[in-house]
């Protein structure tokens, strides 16, 4: 027998594949864990559980008003969604400290009366305040909004 088949013969002779563990990454750290049980139903089962504990936690935490233990800020980012006739051509958001509006958060998209966009904010600040134009020139504005309890916030 030669030398190269070898490894062939290794995975002929070794156990199907329900013998086997499955190993998942347990966060960004890099470091791995698998179920006891070794299946890829178990591990990512046991998987989705430890992130929804994680989840629960984070949110006690976020209501009890004490700053989660991870390094994982809030996330800030919601769905914007024109429940009104007019077309929303700007979108600022700023932190309430801030005195500034910053950047259109639209860029080159416009949202149709309908239609959803997702703003993208940077994970941390929770407190916003909010400026959005519509095609008209009429401007909402909307102050000490807490963005990290929205998942949609409607506009008319």
């Amino acid at each position: 027998m030669r030398l190269a088949s070898l490894p062939l013969l290794a995975l002929l002779v070794s156990g199907p594949a329900a013998s086997q563990q499955y190993w998942l990454p347990n966060g960004p750290g890099g470091t791995t864990w698998n179920n006891p049980q070794g299946s890829l139903l178990g591990t990512m089962n046991e998987h989705m559980l430890q992130r929804h504990m994680q989840q629960r936690q984070w949110e006690r935490q976020r209501q009890s008003g004490v700053a989660p233990a991870t390094s994982r800020a809030p996330d800030p980012s919601f769905r914007l969604v024109n429940g009104g006739s007019q077309t929303i051509r700007e979108v600022y958001v700023s932190p309430s400290t801030d005195h500034n509006w910053g950047p259109d958060r639209l860029g080159t998209a416009v949202v149709p009366p309908g239609q959803r966009f997702v703003i993208g904010l940077p994970r941390g600040a929770c407190v916003n305040d909010l400026r959005i134009v519509f095609n008209d020139g009429r401007a909402e504005e909307r102050r000490q909004v807490d963005t990290c309890r929205l998942t949609d916030l409607a506009v008319k």
